[in-house]
C-alpha cells in the first residue's frame, strides 16, 4: 500500500537532488524499498561532501558522518535533517508535520527527537537520547525493522534478545534489527556477542567462528577449563550471559519456550543434540556450541558418510574403509569425470559400503530450475538409476548447488521439484541444498528427505535457518583422506540414519542365479584334465543310465565319496569313490548325476580319469585352454594369492557353519572385470574344497589395487567365509567359464 509520507519523501529527494549526477532519480510510488533507501543514502553522501556516491553506507560514509552526528538544534534548517525525517517516515516513525506541505521541512525539532527516541527504544536502548549516532543513522538507512513482524514469523523472545544485543554489545555488532525474525544478520550479531563475552578485542572480533572463538567458548555447565581472551576464568555473571546466549540459540532452533532464563535445560540440550546426531550428553560442549553457531558445526566430529566426485576403485574403497567411512554419495549422471562407472555400485557394496545416489546436471543458478527441466531430469534420473542397477524405492538426491534466494525457491525451485515428484516413478525424491531450500521443498511435499549443504556456511539459505527435520545427510567439510600413501578428496557427511543408502543392486538381464545351497556336505570344485570325457550316471552305480558327460578341461562340482555314507551305506552296488556331481549337461543346464571312480564293487582299481581331476583354482583360463594358476599370483597385503578375473557378473556372499551344517547368504554382485584373490595352496585336495557352487575368496580388486570384503562382524548372522559363485551356470569350458 502506498504511504503518502513516503511519497512526499520520494518527491523531496527527486526535487532536491535530481539534477546532481551523483544521485539516481527514483519512481515516486509511495512504497518504501531499497530504491528509496539507496536514494536517501546517496542524498546523505552528497550532503557530507563525498565526491562519489554508492548504494551503501560504507566506511567513507561512516567516517564523514561521525564528524557531526545529527542532534536536535533549535531554529536551524539543514537538508540532512530532511533526510533524517524521510528515513524515519520510511521506517514507520512519525517525526511530525504529517500531511502538511512542509512535511519534509529540514528541521530537527521536538517531534523529530521524539521519533528518534522511539526508534532507539524499539532497538533496545534504555532511556535513550535523541542524538542520531553513526550506528543509528546506518540502521535508519537500511531495510531493517525495529517493530515485531509477527506476519513474517517474528517472535517476542527473539526480539527481546535482539534488543539485548543492541543494549550490551553495540560496539561489536552495531545496531541490528529487532523484528523478532531470526536471520543471518542476527546470527552474525550473536556470534559477535559471543566474542564480546569472551573478551575478544574489537580489532579481533569479526563474527566468524575461528580457532580463538572456539578456544575461549566455555563448556556449560562450567567447570573452569576454559578462560577468556586474557586467560582469566569466567565469573558466575559472565557464565550467566553465556547461558542466556545458549538458550537463545536453542530457542531459535526449536528447543525451549522462549523463556531465556539464566539456567541450563539439559533436556533441551539433549533434544538438540539428538536432532543433530551429536552425542546426547545434555551438556553444552564445544561440538554442541558449534552446531548452534554455524551451519557446518564441529567439522572434526565423527562421521561415517561422505560424497565424492571420484570413482570408488578398489584403492579408493580401501582408503574410505580404513578411515571408517561406510556410506558414500556418488553422482548418477555427469559424464566420465564424476559419474558412477559401470560396475562401480557392485564394487562399493562388495567392499562393505553403501552408496546414496546424487543427481546433478548443472543446477548452479535459478535459470536451471523450471517445470520442464524437472520433468526431463526425472526421466533422466530413472534412466541413470536403471543403468546403474539402483533398486526402485531408493532415494535420489536432486541437487540445488548454489546460494538460492528465497525468491528463487518460490519462482523456480518449487516448480522444478513439483515436476520431479510428478514424473519420477519407482524412486523417492530427495533434495540436496541449503537448509531453507530443503525445508521449503519438503514442506510442499515435493521431497521426502534432504542432503544438506551445510559446508556452505555463508549461503543465505543456511545462516539463520535450523537443520530440517527430515535431514538424512549433512555435508560439513571438504578434506583429503589417505591410506597406504594414497589420497582421496571427499566431502565429509554426517548421517542421521534416515537413509542408509543403496545396499544391493538390481541384477542385470543376462544374470543367471546360482543354485541355492541345499546340501550341508563338503563339496569340491574340480576340472577334468583327463584326455577323455567322464560319463555321468543317473544313479550312484555303474548299471544306471548315462545322462551326460564332463568334457576334457571342463569344470564341475562334486560331493564327497558317497560309498559307505547315508543313504548309500547299504547299497551293495555303489562302488568306492562314487560322487554326486553337478555338471553342465548337453542342453546348457546344471544337472545332478553320479560318477564312479572305482571300476567295480570292492575294487581298488580306479578309473584312469579319477586321479586326473584337479582343483578349479589350480588352473586358470587363457580363453582357449588352461594354464597353471600360479602364473597369475600377486602378494596382496603380505599374502601370496592366485588371481582370477570375472567374465560375468557373479554373486558373492557369506558362509558359516553351525550344528546344522553349512549355510550361505547372498550379499551382492561383483561386476564383470573385477579381480578376486584366492590363497595359493599346494594343488592338492584341500584346494578343491568349496561350498557347493561357491569358492572361498579373500580380496577383490581392479586396476587401482585391492580391497577387502566386509569384516565378519558386519554380517548377521556372523560369517566364517567370504564366497563367490563359481559360475557353472554360464559355462564349464576354458572359453565359457565365468572366472579366468
Amino acid at each position: 500500500m502506498s504511504d503518502p509520507m513516503v511519497l512526499k519523501t520520494q518527491h523531496w529527494l527527486n526535487n532536491t537532488y535530481g539534477g546532481d549526477s551523483r544521485y539516481n532519480r527514483i519512481i515516486e510510488d509511495g512504497n518504501t524499498g531499497w530504491n528509496t533507501i539507496n536514494a536517501l543514502i546517496r542524498a546523505l553522501q552528497i550532503e557530507l561532501g563525498l565526491s562519489s556516491t554508492a548504494d551503501n553506507f560504507g566506511d567513507e560514509t561512516k567516517k564523514a558522518y561521525s564528524k557531526a552526528p545529527l542532534q536536535m538544534t533549535t531554529g536551524e534548517t539543514n537538508n540532512k535533517f530532511a533526510i533524517l525525517q524521510g528515513a524515519l517516515w520510511c521506517k514507520g516513525y512519525n517525526p511530525g508535520h504529517a500531511g502538511t506541505d512542509d512535511a519534509i521541512d529540514n528541521r530537527f525539532d521536538a517531534p523529530v527527537a521524539a521519533a528518534v527516541k522511539e526508534l532507539k527504544s524499539d532497538a533496545g536502548l534504555i532511556n535513550p537520547n535523541s542524538i542520531v549516532t553513526t550506528n543509528f543513522m546506518k540502521a535508519l538507512l537500511s531495510m531493517d525493522q525495529f517493530k515485531l513482524l509477527s506476519s513474517y514469523g517474528g517472535k517476542p523472545a527473539i526480539r527481546s534478545y535482539q534488543q539485548k544485543i543492541n543494549q550490551r554489545y553495540e560496539d561489536y555488532t552495531g545496531i541490528i534489527p529487532c523484528d523478532g525474525v531470526y536471520t543471518r544478520s542476527t546470527n552474525h550479531a550473536a556470534i559477535l556477542a559471543l566474542q564480546a563475552m569472551e573478551g575478544m578485542p574489537l580489532s579481533k572480533a569479526n563474527g566468524y567462528v575461528g580457532n580463538q572463538t572456539k578456544l575461549h567458548c566455555p563448556n556449560l555447565p562450567y567447570a573452569g577449563a576454559q578462560t577468556n581472551y586474557t586467560g582469566r576464568a569466567y565469573t558466575p555473571s559472565e557464565i550467566a550471559s553465556f547461558t542466556e546466549l545458549l538458550n537463545f540459540y536453542l530457542y531459535v532452533n526449536g528447543y525451549g519456550d522462549g523463556n531465556l532464563a539464566l539456567s541450563l535445560s539439559p533436556a533441551n540440550i539433549m533434544a538438540f543434540q539428538k536432532h543433530c546426531a551429536l552425542p546426547q550428553t545434555g551438556k553444552a560442549d564445544l561440538s554442541t556450541w558449534l552446531s548452534l553457531l554455524v551451519s557446518y558445526g564441529d567439522q572434526t566430529r565423527e562421521a561415517h558418510a561422505c560424497d565424492t566426485r571420484f570413482e570408488i576403485t578398489a584403492r579408493n574403497l580401501m582408503i574410505l574403509k580404513m578411515n571408517h567411512y561406510q556410506n558414500v554419495g556418488r553422482y548418477i549422471i555427469g559424464g566420465d569425470f564424476k559419474e558412477l562407472r559401470t560396475g562401480e555400485p557392485e564394487k562399493i557394496i562388495a567392499g562393505g559400503l553403501h552408496f546414496f545416489p546424487i543427481y546433478q546436471d548443472v543446477g548452479r543458478d535459478a535459470s536451471a530450475f523450471t517445470s520442464t527441466r524437472g520433468a526431463s531430469d526425472a526421466a533422466s534420473a530413472m534412466t541413470a538409476a536403471s543403468k546403474h542397477s539402483i533398486p526402485q524405492g531408493s532415494v535420489i538426491y536432486f541437487a540445488v548447488d548454489y546460494d538460492a534466494l528465497d525468491t528463487d525457491v518460490t519462482r523456480n525451485i518449487l516448480p522444478y521439484f513439483r515436476a520431479v515428484k510428478n514424473n519420477l516413478t519407482g524412486y523417492r525424491v530427495g533434495i540436496y541444498g541449503a537448509r531453507n531450500v530443503c525445508q521449503r521443498v519438503i514442506d510442499q511435499g515435493y521431497a521426502q528427505q534432504c542432503f544438506v549443504s551445510d559446508m556452505s556456511s555463508g549461503f543465505s539459505g543456511n545462516m539463520g535457518y535450523r537443520l530440517p527435520d527430515n535431514w538424512a545427510y549433512d555435508q560439513i567439510a571438504n578434506l583429503h583422506v589417505s591410506y597406504d600413501g594414497k589420497e582421496l578428496e571427499i566431502d565429509k557427511v554426517v548421517s542421521s540414519g534416515l537413509d542408509v543408502g543403496v545396499k544391493d543392486t538390481v541384477r542385470s538381464q543376462d544374470y543367471i542365479a546360482p543354485d541355492p545351497l541345499t546340501s550341508t556336505d563338503p563339496w569340491e570344485c574340480c576340472i577334468n584334465t583327463y584326455e577323455d570325457r567322464i560319463p555321468i550316471h543317473s544313479e550312484p552305480n555303474l548299471q544306471s543310465a548315462v545322462i551326460g558327460f564332463i568334457p576334457t578341461n571342463s569344470f564341475y562340482y562334486r560331493n564327497g565319496n558317497m560309498a559307505g555314507r547315508p543313504p548309500y551305506e547299504n547299497l551293495s552296488n555303489t562302488p568306492d569313490n562314487t560322487h554326486e556331481v553337478r555338471f553342465l549337461n548337453g542342453l546348457g543346464n546344471v544337472s545332478t548325476g553320479y560318477y564312479c571312480g572305482s571300476t567295480t564293487i570292492g575294487s581298488t582299481i580306479l578309473e584312469p580319469w579319477y586321479n586326473a581331476q584337479k582343483p578349479f583354482i589350480a588352473l586358470n583360463s587363457t580363453g582357449s585352454t588352461l594354464e597353471d594358476a600360479d602364473t597369475r599370483t600377486e602378494v596382496i597385503y603380505g599374502n601370496r594369492m592366485r588371481v582370477f578375473t570375472l567374465q560375468r557378473n557373479l554373486d558373492w556372499g557369506t558362509g558359516w557353519e553351525d550344528n546344522a551344517g553349512r549355510h550361505t547368504w547372498r550379499q551382492g554382485v561383483l561386476p564383470v572385470g573385477t579381480k578376486v584373490a584366492i590363497p595359493a595352496k599346494r594343488n592338492d585336495e584341500s584346494d578343491m574344497r568349496m561350498w557347493r557352487n561357491y569358492l572361498p575368496v579373500v580380496y577383490w580388486g581392479d586396476a587401482s589395487g585391492w580391497a577387502t570384503f566386509p569384516t565378519n562382524e558386519s554380517f548377521s548372522p556372523k560369517a566364517d567365509t567370504i564366497l563367490i559363485d563359481a559360475g557353472l551356470q554360464y559355462g564349464d569350458s576354458p572359453s565359457t567359464r565365468a572366472l579366468w
